[in-house]
């Protein structure tokens, strides 16, 4: 059972479960989705996973315990063997559920560097840790700072990697996504794909653009996504006064769609576990500038596949933006070779492959 708060959203963790749940071997493994925030998940995995509620607003509330406990008779019922935990509240909730349950492994997940800890946090996962059986993180950067934040020791914490659906990152994209936009095509498209909060900086992002569009008349700048601060990301592009040159999708049409529009790939984050979004650059044959934060540096080989940036520093961004706009060769190779990396390290089957192997040891040594 995959415990977590929603999957009705398109952001990284979700899409990730997401693709993992489809290509598990329905054979070997009966999956489970538990949400805690939605009444009805919009995602159809009804094949493939059967999917849970157990709506709340606040855990610590009368309606919280009782999800908890309603969750972990669940999991009784149905026998589950292993839990496995997604995003903060999910991870509360799914741990205090099955820790006096009959399942046999309880397994958490550190997906980021832990820009969300506060000391409330900090303390109770401390003590969930307690009744984990194991902690998975996606990168070696995201288990490291859950052992320096959480005091977690290196031999609980085991490291499974992100995967990418090469196949689905292969197409030639969909012009008409531009024509909705008002992007001309004979435009040199600068792409970020990230929601918009806090920790992708992407102010950063549209002041790198400005910089890079007073060399680059010709260069737009395309963000990905969807979030909270559209409207004042909008304002400072009206600021730096590019912003007939700034386009934002809002959440629609997909990613894939978009990728092959693109001259290159962009990530501005503060903090990344790993990030989906430079796996998919890669996978759609785009060189990539990003931040070197966290398991950037572990997708992104600076020089070769792309470059890695200090974290603020739009101006270094921007040079290396400009870089690859300057040099079709540059820009040609290092795509190609981000294409042959994901091909070799990070494809979805070898994750999928990972993850069953990892769950079927686990059940083997019978641990909790």
């Amino acid at each position: 059972m995959f415990v977590l708060e929603s999957l009705n959203s398109e952001a990284g963790t979700e899409n990730q479960l997401s693709e993992l749940i489809r290509g598990m071997d329905s054979t070997s493994f009966e999956l489970f989705t538990a949400c805690v925030e939605d009444a009805i998940p919009s995602r159809q995995l009804d094949s493939h996973a059967t999917p849970l509620v157990f709506p709340m607003t606040a855990i610590f509330s009368w309606n919280g315990l009782r999800q908890i406990l309603r969750l972990r008779s669940e999991i009784n019922r149905l026998q589950i063997d292993i839990v496995h935990t997604f995003m903060v509240r999910a991870t509360i909730v799914g741990v205090l559920a099955a820790r006096s349950s009959s399942c046999k492994v309880i397994l958490t997940s550190r997906r980021n560097l832990g820009y969300w800890y506060t000391p409330i946090y900090l303390r109770v996962f401390r003590m969930l840790n307690r009744m984990t059986t194991r902690v998975v993180a996606n990168s070696q950067a995201a288990k490291q700072a859950a052992m320096q934040i959480e005091g977690l020791p290196a031999s609980r914490i085991d490291v499974l990697c992100n995967g990418v659906d090469l196949a689905r990152f292969s197409g030639r994209g969909d012009p008409t996504l531009l024509d909705r936009l008002g992007i001309p095509h004979s435009s040199r498209i600068v792409g970020i794909v990230a929601n918009y909060r806090p920790v992708k900086d992407l102010p950063m992002f549209i002041r790198a653009a400005g910089l890079i569009a007073a060399r680059h008349p010709d260069a737009v700048f395309l963000l990905i996504g969807q979030g909270p601060l559209r409207q004042s990301l909008e304002t400072l592009a009206e600021q730096t006064e590019i912003r007939e040159k700034v386009f934002f999708t809002n959440g629609e049409g997909y990613v894939s769609g978009y990728l092959p529009l693109l001259h290159l790939g962009c990530l501005t984050s503060l903090n990344e576990g790993f990030s989906n979004a430079i796996l998919e650059y890669m996978a759609a044959g785009l060189p990539v500038v990003a931040t070197g934060v966290g398991g950037n540096r572990e997708s992104v080989v600076d020089g070769v596949t792309g470059f890695l940036t200090p974290a603020g520093d739009e101006k270094t961004f921007a040079q290396r933006v400009i870089s690859l706009l300057e040099d079709d060769n540059l820009r040609k190779k290092m795509g190609e070779s981000g294409r042959a990396r994901c091909e070799e390290h990070f494809s979805m089957e070898a994750c999928v492959r990972e993850h069953e192997k990892y769950y079927e040891s686990l059940l083997q040594g019978d641990e909790k």
